[in-house]
Order: C-alpha cells, then sequence, then structure tokens
C-alpha cells in the first residue's frame, strides 16, 4: 500500500477517483484529504494535495501503479488559471497590407 501525493498539476485534479484506470492488480483504497480518509466506495473526486490511497496485490505491479498515478500535465496546470494565453503577440499579427496572408495559430497544450 503507498500514497501519492497530487499535486496542482495533475492530469487527476477535478474528476472522479473511479475514471482512472488503474493497472492489473491494483486497486483504490480511497483519499487522504486534511488527515481525513475517504473511502474509494465513496467515489470522491479528486482535488490538488489530496493523496491517492492504493495497493498492488502483486508487488511486480507496484512500478507500474506509481506511474500510473504520478501523471502530470506537461507544462504548468491549473482548473482555476492558465498561464498560456491564446491571442497573437505583436509578432504574429497579421498585417492587412501583406500579400503573402500570413496565417497566425493559436494552441493550447495539455
Amino acid at each position: 500500500m503507498f500514497g501519492v501525493l497530487i499535486q496542482a498539476n495533475s492530469v487527476y485534479c477535478g474528476i472522479d477517483l473511479t475514471e482512472i484506470k488503474l493497472p492489473e492488480q491494483c486497486v483504490f483504497l480511497g483519499i487522504l484529504r486534511e488527515s481525513q480518509v475517504i473511502s474509494a466506495t465513496a467515489n470522491p473526486s479528486i482535488s490538488a494535495e489530496d493523496y491517492i490511497l492504493a495497493i498492488a496485490i502483486n508487488p511486480m505491479m507496484v512500478p507500474a501503479l506509481k506511474v500510473t498515478l504520478n501523471k502530470i500535465h506537461s507544462v504548468y496546470y491549473s482548473l482555476n488559471s492558465c498561464l498560456l494565453e491564446a491571442r497573437p503577440t505583436a509578432s504574429q499579427s497579421v498585417d492587412s497590407d501583406d500579400s503573402e496572408g500570413i496565417t497566425s495559430f493559436n494552441s493550447t497544450y495539455y
């Protein structure tokens, strides 16, 4: 049994515990939140600073379980704010007199 601290940039922030697909022979025990254990049967929503408590029935599955539960977004991510802005900068602006027709693409990466 072990616990994994959920960081603010975890891919699991804001989803229900049962939405996570665990490796074979691994099960959730629950979540530890502010010194209180919430059972997995309650299917709690995961928040930053929670500890997900899980167990690997077969010890060989522990590394796979740790990798699964430690997934994070590739850039800083928060449900409340996003540091990536989807508006063009001055160097990306399109000049209406330009006959080449420069195109600007804005993307958000997760």
